[in-house]
C-alpha cells in the first residue's frame, strides 16, 4: 500500500473507536464534531471556503478550528458523505462542491463492509429489537421515542442533514435498548460507526427525506400498541427503503 501523506484530507476515514475519545466522554465527542461540521457549514456559506477552492491542510483546518485531527477527519467524512466536499479529481484532498462538481455518495466502509452486509445486519437485529421493544416498553420510553422523531421532523423541515442522520441513528438506538437485549445493545454499539455511516448517506432526492420520518412514526405506532408482529414488519420495511434511499440496487435489499 502507499504511503498516505498525514495533510491528506482523504486519509484516515476510518471508523471511530472509543479509544478516540476519554472513556465517558462520547456524547462530548459526537457534540464537538457536530459543531466543528456546523463551523465548515458556515464557513461553505458566508464565503471562507469557495465553491472549487481547495481544503486547507488538515494540520491548519484542525488549528483554526481548534480541534484534534481525529475530529476535523470525522467531520470531513460527514460533509463527504453528504456531498459538500468532493475528493479533488487526480489530486489528494477535497474541494468545496459546486454546482458542476457534485460528490457521489460514496461508501466509506467499502474495504471492511458492503452496504449490502450492513443493511442485511441492521434487517436482523433491528426487526428483532422492535419486536422484544413491543412486548418489554414503558411509557416513559415511548414518550423518549416521540421526542426523538420530533427532533427527525424538525431536522427534516430544516433540510439539515447532519442532525437528520443523528435523529435517525438515536431512534434505532432507542428501541435497541428498549429491547432489553444486551447482546443486540452491545453489537449494535461495536459497529455504531458504520451504522451512523449509513444512515448518514444523502437520498437521491431530497424528499425522500420525509418517507423515512413517515416509516419512524409506523414503527413507534405499533411498538406503542404493543404489536410485536407490526413492530417487526414495519422495521424491516423501513430498514428495506432505507436501503433504497442509500442506492442499494434491487437485487441487493434485504
Amino acid at each position: 500500500m502507499a504511503d498516505l501523506d498525514p495533510d491528506d484530507n482523504t486519509a484516515s476515514m476510518i471508523a471511530p473507536t472509543a479509544g478516540d475519545e476519554p472513556k465517558g466522554k462520547r456524547d462530548y465527542a459526537v457534540g464537538v464534531t457536530q459543531a466543528t461540521v456546523a463551523n465548515l457549514q458556515e464557513m461553505i456559506r458566508d464565503g471562507r471556503m469557495k465553491p472549487g477552492e481547495a481544503l486547507s491542510p488538515q494540520r491548519d483546518l484542525a488549528r483554526d478550528l481548534k480541534v484534534s485531527r481525529a475530529t476535523l477527519r470525522e467531520a470531513l467524512s460527514i460533509l463527504a458523505t453528504i456531498g459538500q466536499i468532493v475528493a479533488r479529481p487526480g489530486a489528494r484532498g477535497f474541494i468545496v462542491g459546486t454546482e458542476d462538481v457534485r460528490a457521489t455518495p460514496s461508501w466509506r466502509f467499502a474495504a471492511r463492509y458492503s452496504l449490502r452486509e450492513v443493511y442485511q445486519f441492521r434487517h436482523i437485529i433491528e426487526s428483532y429489537a422492535a419486536q422484544l421493544a413491543a412486548i418489554s416498553h414503558t411509557e416513559p420510553e415511548i414518550e423518549e421515542l416521540k421526542k426523538s422523531i420530533e427532533g427527525f421532523r424538525k431536522a427534516t423541515q430544516a433540510g439539515d442533514l447532519v442532525a437528520y442522520a443523528q435523529a435517525d441513528f438515536n431512534f434505532h438506538q432507542t428501541i435497541l435498548h428498549i429491547s432489553r437485549n444486551k447482546l443486540l445493545v452491545d453489537m449494535h454499539s461495536t459497529f455504531a460507526s458504520v451504522l451512523f455511516e449509513s444512515q448518514r448517506l444523502p437520498t437521491e432526492r431530497r424528499g425522500n427525506l420525509w418517507n423515512a420520518v413517515n416509516e419512524h412514526e409506523q414503527i413507534l405506532e405499533a411498538i406503542a400498541m404493543s404489536d410485536p408482529d407490526g413492530a417487526s414488519y414495519y422495521m424491516r420495511k423501513h430498514i428495506n427503503m432505507a436501503g433504497r434511499r442509500a442506492g442499494l440496487p434491487t437485487n441487493e435489499l434485504p
